[in-house]
């Protein structure tokens, strides 16, 4: 797949023949995921190349001055996208100026001079330009006017649940991981630094590794069983999000203890993928309490990773 970070390098790359894509993306969703195929179907009917235009930072970040809580990091999406087949991705930097760019223009600028478009592919919310005035009537009487086909996406339901990025975020914040994962193009994932703790776990025969995340969308406060990605290895264990009440703790932790593994991890950076919520944050009276419970909570994680076929 070929990237381009502006559409500057788009321009001089001089791409032709393209079905192309625009939109955020967060997440690469099962409602995202048809987007693509429907865009990678329609190029190869034509002989052309698939092309998806998305932005960096999110348009909220920069219209709203609200830093969202994405899904996916930039890297995160840039990945995801390419491993899905597609030809070409665009990713540009979203600023007031481009925000404010009126529909006609953003139409012929990308659309017709620099994606020279044979189609567009986009989902049923899709709006762009000046103040999201141009929509999807308007993109398709240009279509006409111009020569390139557009195909609006239905959302995609599963069950009773109509996908979307922000429902998705609305089921990690409440903690419901393992049905998330079913929605998304993996499961969700955090990564961070190994930094140093009060060093607890160690003591209480849990050795856990206190990540700084690099997210701000975090799982409910609980515990989960968690798959790790070191380096080159692939670990089970367990995860705790919160505040630890039972030592009066303030502010959030993201702890983890890995099963079966003794190296240090300070400084390093892991992953984490979440896969279920085992339990809610508990404050306990005795310490010997806890340890009993997280003994149970190992186990059950482990269970549940073997189930999935993760551990």
């Amino acid at each position: 797949m070929q990237i381009f970070w502006d559409n500057h390098e788009l321009a001089a790359a001089g791409i032709s023949n393209a079905v192309v894509t625009i939109g955020n993306f967060d997440g690469c969703h099962v409602g995202h995921q048809e987007i693509f195929r429907r865009t990678i179907g329609y190029a190869s009917e034509i002989g052309g190349i698939s092309v998806v235009y998305t932005f960096n930072p999110h348009p909220a970040s920069v219209l709203k001055g609200i830093t969202p809580q994405l899904l996916f990091t930039v890297e995160e999406k840039v990945a995801a996208i390419e491993s899905l087949g597609l030809d070409v991705l665009v990713v540009v930097p979203f600023t007031r100026d481009f925000a404010d760019t009126k529909p006609d223009l953003f139409v012929k600028r990308i659309i017709i001079d620099l994606l020279q478009a044979k189609g567009i592919v986009v989902g049923h919310d899709f709006t762009f330009g000046r103040k999201a005035k141009g929509d999807i009537p308007f993109l398709k009487q240009k279509g006409e006017e111009h020569g390139f086909f557009v195909d609006c996406v239905d959302p995609v339901s599963v069950g009773d649940v109509v996908v979307s990025s922000s429902c998705l975020r609305k089921m990690i914040q409440s903690g419901d991981v393992a049905a998330v994962n079913e929605l998304m193009i993996h499961p969700y994932r955090l990564q961070g630094s190994v930094i140093h703790g009060m060093s607890r776990g160690k003591t209480l025969g849990f050795p856990t590794a206190n990540i700084q995340p690099n997210k701000a969308l975090l799982p409910a406060y609980g515990v989960y069983a968690v798959r790790i990605y070191f380096k080159d290895q692939i670990l089970g264990g367990v995860a705790n999000i919160g505040n630890n009440p039972t030592f009066g703790d303030t502010g959030t932790s993201l702890e983890t203890f890995i099963f079966d593994f003794q190296d240090d991890l300070y400084g390093s950076e892991i992953t984490i993928e979440f896969f279920q919520h085992l339990r809610g944050e508990i404050k306990f009276s005795d310490k010997h309490y806890l340890v009993e419970q997280i003994e149970l909570d190992c186990a059950q994680a482990r269970e549940v990773l073997k189930t999935l076929g993760k551990a």
